[in-house]
């Protein structure tokens, strides 16, 4: 499994009196194990147990993703941490 970032578009909804110029979607990121993909929708994951069974799900709408980015290292954790 991949750890990936998936910046991602959340839906924005109002019922006030918001004008549309001041109504845009979220701009979201989300950190996880690659678990999924296809045309509809990207799957991560957050928790993995003994058995190897994946747990705490994201689902997102492939039309909602901005991109996805496999996290390699981080140069600022160090082992120790």
């Amino acid at each position: 499994m991949r750890l990936v970032v998936v910046e991602w578009l959340d839906i924005y909804a109002t019922c006030g009196w918001e004008k549309a110029d001041e109504a845009e979607p979220q701009r979201l990121w989300s950190t996880g194990y690659l678990v999924h993909k296809d045309k509809k929708v990207v799957k991560i994951a957050t928790t993995k147990d003994e058995k190897g069974e994946w747990y705490s799900f994201h689902a997102f709408p492939a039309g909602c993703i901005v991109s996805i980015t496999n996290i390699t290292s981080n140069p600022e954790v160090t082992s120790s941490e």
